[in-house]
């Protein structure tokens, strides 16, 4: 077998791809270099021809001085030189009679001016040009040669004609230099006769400096070109390289790809233990492997060229190789069991896959053909089939049995769902009564203080019982992990008195004292307030059903000795506050074998059960771990026992005032008259609901079944039902089937619907949201939830009063209107009247009215606008109902 050559060997590498870049990049860059030397080169020598033009020029201007006998010119601009005071000085006397006083010149003189004067313009300029003379025997110190005219003169004086060079300078690009010598000549010999330098021999030299600065900024645009030349000669240059790179190596590829076909014929599938068949487009076999021809007993020379169909058996029809064929050319796969033919005659059975192979063009190119002989697989299967038949019985028997298990345990799980529904449904439909008219009574003003405060321990106590109630749902909800906590800013005294005060009447009765030692309690607190209310609950509750007569205490934090408080105001550092809570009693306390079971669900402490579920302490423990503390126990038989535990909270460093409590007295004028539907198949739920709207304003309209629902939401045309407070349960149905009818009526205008019931589980929720309903509330409700309710469907505000000490609120504005012609009444026209609103109906209230008009008719027709608007509480106010000034 070949070799199959690997991509490395034939593809052309990434290295030697990085190679030809860097070896570009670097010729790139050196041809780069090159032309700015080039550059610098051309500007040196630009430079060189303009200072030996200027020094010629110099040289030419003296040679005429020389040739003319020197220059007159004005005694007042000579410059102040030594060797002018001896030169030749003429007066004469212009035409106009002016005086001119000439002084002779020499040609060097002359020189030095102009240079000079060439100096000092170019000084100005960039190009920077400097001439000066200087001179080996000096007359003047100005012509001292510096270090480098130094090394001129002497190259000069060496028999050189002219020294020109380059000299950087820090700075800039540098300065040329360049001198030529000045030879001493006859008409010299008149100012240097002392210097015994012969004519003909080197004296001085004239030099100048050029700037380069202003030749190389004058080449920066041709040097700027030339790097954006070279730029994108390099970026041609990377992209021939790869693209040369890239096409070579899908020459390769496509190379080793056709050389890979080629070989694939003598090279696939060769060392497989299943048969393998190649071939063309139409059918013909191009190649089989050896363990093809040790399962048919073909050879290889025998079957190539040939088609397939030679292995048929006949026990296939045509139907079936058309369904075969027609599946492989659609999807390009078929799989599955065919009987064939081997060359002895003997028909056997094959499991055979059989793909097909396009082209780039999408066509069939071959068909590869993988088969494996299962004539023992099949022998098998009809020896096991015996035993399966056996063995089929036995599982029919077994699932049965298994059936009837199963039905039993979903039948049980069915049972304990339907159970927790229907308790938490039929308990708290008659807590909702007890807890909300225990708050309606709360707001009889004729209620003495004692008969308030039992109202008020009424509605604890309704409250606590729907807590217990929750112990079961809220043990699943906490072992399943669904529970959450609800942290909120807490007033941790307020809430500790309101435990004490739910079971002081309870301890009271047991003969038991029960005491709060609270000290050093900070004003606020951020925890979640019900769970830490109902742990305390719970803890109360079993301290006080197992003390005989013993002191109870809530005491928190708790010291050594278990019996006295010290408050904890420690800052825990970020704002946070470590609490200590603790229940201590004097009762019979709890064996040891029992502490660590008491914890567990259903587990009471003691041989014999006692009142309650078994949960509190379970339910108090996962609380206690979701506010991030511990509940432990001390405890020690016949002397009582202490339940602590200790919770670091945050502690709001700007705690929110304490409110007046606010008491909702009605609603704004602008939402007077609007429509409440309540559907519920108990009077006493339908009787709540109006004494807690009615008197506010709204319109109630009660139905006790769902088609009665159905019927005011039909034709109550548009305007009857604003809202429809729906409950769960109904005589004909229930209320998530009434609410997906009334959803799906298109011909009338769709009321806002809230699902109000006493089937408090999470299930139910979500049941009632899908099935159309726009709210939830569970029963028993607090009022200030169910007016929050009102308030987001229906777009109102309510209107508020601050509660006084007796839980009055403030007098309803409007009374003095009319309070003079109440009394001048009747007694029986008011009583009428008083009766007539306490009815809260409002064709008796219009009776009533009648009885009024005959009196007083502007009396009556005010009186009516509280009626038509359903203030009926502001009605009572008016006539002193609540506050017994009119008994009925």
């Amino acid at each position: 077998m070949q070799t199959r050559s690997t991509p490395s060997s034939r593809l052309p590498g990434n290295k030697a791809t990085y190679l030809l870049v860097a070896v570009w990049t670097v010729l790139v860059f050196i041809s780069l270099i090159t032309q700015r030397e080039q550059l610098n080169r051309t500007a040196s020598a630009l430079a060189r021809i303009d200072a030996i033009a200027n020094l010629k020029k110099d040289m030419t201007i003296r040679q005429w001085a020389s040739g003319v006998g020197g220059v007159f010119i004005r005694e007042e601009h000579v410059p102040s030189t030594n060797s002018l005071e001896e030169e030749e000085r003429v007066t004469l006397t212009r035409s106009n009679g002016e005086i001119l006083r000439l002084v002779s010149v020499t040609p060097i003189h002359l020189l030095l001016a102009i240079q000079g004067a060439s100096n000092r313009a170019n000084g100005k300029e960039e190009s920077g040009i400097r001439e000066r003379l200087t001179s080996k025997q000096l007359r003047n110190l100005d012509n001292a040669p510096d270090d480098w005219e130094a090394t001129a003169l002497e190259a000069l004086n060496k028999g050189g004609d002219m020294v020109a060079e380059a000299l950087p300078r820090k700075g800039g690009h540098g300065l040329m230099r360049v001198m030529i010598p000045m030879r001493m000549e006859k008409e010299c010999l008149e100012c240097h006769r002392d210097t015994l330098v012969p004519v003909g021999g080197l004296r001085g030299g004239a030099s100048v400096s050029i700037n380069l600065n202003a030749y190389r900024t004058a080449q920066e645009p041709t040097w700027l070109a030339i790097q954006y030349w070279h730029f994108g000669i390099w970026l041609l240059g990377l992209t021939g390289i790869y693209a040369f790179a890239f096409l070579t190596r899908r020459r390769n590829i496509e190379k080793r790809r056709r050389e890979e076909e080629r070989r694939e014929n003598e090279t696939a599938f060769a060392a497989m233990a299943e048969g393998a068949i190649i071939t063309d487009a139409k059918g013909s076999i191009l190649w089989v492997n050896d363990a093809f021809c040790r399962i048919s007993g073909y050879g290889r020379d025998e079957v190539i060229d040939r088609n397939p169909r030679f292995l048929k058996s006949g026990a296939h029809d045509e139907a079936f190789y058309r369904q075969l064929w027609q599946q492989l050319t659609s999807s390009g796969h078929w799989r599955g069991e065919l009987w064939n033919k081997r060359k002895s005659g003997e028909i056997f059975p094959e499991e055979i896959s059989i793909q097909a192979l396009r082209g780039a063009d999408g066509r069939i190119r071959r068909y590869i053909s993988i088969l494996s002989d299962i004539t023992e697989r099949k022998r098998n299967e009809r020896e096991l089939q015996e035993y399966r038949e056996h063995l089929e019985e036995l599982v029919r028997q077994r699932t049965g049995e298994l059936t009837v298990a199963r039905d039993e345990a979903e039948a049980a799980n069915r049972s304990k769902t339907t159970f927790l529904a229907n308790m938490s449904h039929e308990l708290r439909t008659p807590l909702n009564a007890v807890i909300g008219f225990s708050l309606l009574m709360d707001k009889d003003r004729d209620l003495a203080p004692k008969q308030r405060r039992n109202a008020e321990i009424i509605n604890r106590s309704g409250n606590h019982l729907l807590t217990l109630i929750n112990d079961i749902l809220e043990l699943s909800k906490i072992e399943s992990g669904k529970m959450e906590m609800n942290a909120q800013e807490v007033d941790l005294a307020e809430l500790l008195e309101q435990v004490v005060d739910m079971m002081r009447q309870r301890a009271e009765q047991a003969g038991i004292s029960l005491a709060l030692e609270a000290e050093g309690l900070p004003e606020a607190v951020v925890l979640d307030p019900v769970m830490l209310r109902q742990v305390l609950i719970n803890l109360l509750s079993n301290a006080v059903k197992f003390t005989a007569v013993s002191p109870v205490r809530l005491v928190y934090p708790i010291p050594a000795q278990g019996v006295s408080l010290k408050a904890n105001g420690v800052d825990a550092g970020g704002g946070m506050v470590r609490l200590t809570f603790g229940v201590a009693d004097t009762g019979i306390g709890i064996p040891v074998e029992d502490l660590a079971r008491i914890f567990q669900p259903f587990e009471q402490a003691g041989g014999s059960p006692r009142e309650g579920t078994g949960l509190g302490l379970t339910i108090s423990q996962q609380y206690v771990r979701m506010l991030g503390g511990e509940l432990v126990v001390e405890s020690e038989v016949g002397k009582g026992a202490v339940f602590s535990f200790s919770v670091t909270v945050p502690a709001p460093r700007l705690p929110q005032a304490k409110l007046a409590r606010r008491l909702v007295t009605g609603v704004e004028p602008a939402a007077h008259g609007k429509r409440i539907l309540v559907v519920d198949d108990l009077p006493e739920a339908r009787l709540l609901v109006r004494s807690l709207l009615e008197p506010l304003g709204f319109g109630i309209i009660e139905a006790s079944t769902a088609a009665e629902a159905e019927h005011a939401v039909e034709c109550g045309g548009s305007g009857l039902a604003d809202l429809v407070l729906m409950d769960w349960f109904l005589p004909d149905g229930n209320g998530l089937d009434a609410i997906e009818r009334i959803r799906a009526r298109k011909d009338i205008r769709q009321p806002r619907i809230a699902m109000l019931t006493a089937n408090a589980l999470e299930e139910s929720r979500h049941a009632a949201l899908a099935a159309g309903a726009d709210d939830f509330l569970s029963k028993p409700y607090e009022e200030s939830a169910l007016y929050a309710m009102l308030e987001k469907h229906l777009s109102i505000r309510f209107a508020l009063g601050t509660e006084t000490g007796a839980g009055q609120s403030q007098v309803v504005p409007g009374r003095g209107i009319v309070a003079a012609g109440l009394l001048g009444l009747a007694p029986e026209t008011r009583t009428l009247l008083a009766e007539a609103a306490v009815s809260l109906d409002r064709q008796r209230i219009a009776g009533a009215l009648l009885a009024v008009a005959d009196e007083n008719r502007e009396l009556a027709s005010r009186l009516a606008e509280f009626s038509d608007t359903r203030q009926y509480q502001a009605l009572w106010e008016l006539l002193g109902i609540m506050d017994g000034e009119e008994e009925p």
